[in-house]
């Protein structure tokens, strides 16, 4: 569908639309379980192993589960750069995440100043870790989450795999800390991989018409 737009358009490139990747075997779901230590939400199991290992999705395309040099990563559309996701703890949501910060800061011996209006501990992060610093204050902020989707101009959705939201999803701003807000559907209810797809299916069947 997407393709026949574009020719219906007449613009050039009907290819660069993203297509499904190949399904993934359950012998395939469980390496990359095994390798995280995590078991993916079902929904989204089943859509890797039914659909495609990724492809097609809101808004623009979903990122891309692929075995590379021996381990599974995510891969976003033609960025050669692999996404692994840290499952060692839960996904805090955004209102909670200045107390993380602090804890980690404490453990490691170094009292919290002020937090940045936009980045709240960073600067604490750097004092405390060092170079190591900006690294872990972004792994800790993406902690038991998986970027999902690209969803144009630097915005993403992202899968919590832990914690007590595990299969909800989250959206992301393209700030320099944006907060992460629920996917919520028609009801108010967050959506689960399953929804959220199916409502971008709908939505995207229903403009073509």
């Amino acid at each position: 569908m997407e393709q026949a737009e574009r020719r219906a358009r007449g613009w050039s490139r009907p290819d660069d639309q993203p297509v499904f990747e190949p399904v993934l075997t359950a012998a395939e779901i469980a390496e990359v379980e095994d390798q995280y230590g995590v078991e993916l939400p079902e929904e989204y199991r089943t859509f890797l192993t039914e659909v495609g290992a990724g492809g097609p999705g809101p808004e623009h395309e979903l990122t891309s589960l692929r075995r590379i040099d021996g381990n599974w990563v995510w891969i976003w559309g033609t960025h050669d750069v692999p996404m692994r996701p840290d499952p060692s703890g839960p996904f805090v949501e955004s209102e909670h995440w200045r107390d993380r910060q602090v804890a980690t800061l404490r453990a490691a011996g170094h009292e919290p100043t002020t937090p940045d209006e936009d980045d709240d501990y960073y600067d604490d992060y750097l004092t405390a870790f060092g170079e190591a610093g900006e690294n872990l204050w972004y792994q800790e902020r993406v902690r038991g989450a998986v970027q999902i989707s690209d969803n144009g101009c630097g915005m993403t959705g992202w899968l919590i795999l832990v914690g007590p939201h595990r299969g909800e999803l989250r959206d992301r701003d393209c700030a320099d800390n944006p907060p992460f807000e629920p996917y919520a559907d028609a009801h108010g209810m967050p959506h689960t991989f399953r929804s959220w797809y199916l409502e971008w299916l709908q939505r995207r069947e229903n403009e073509m018409r």
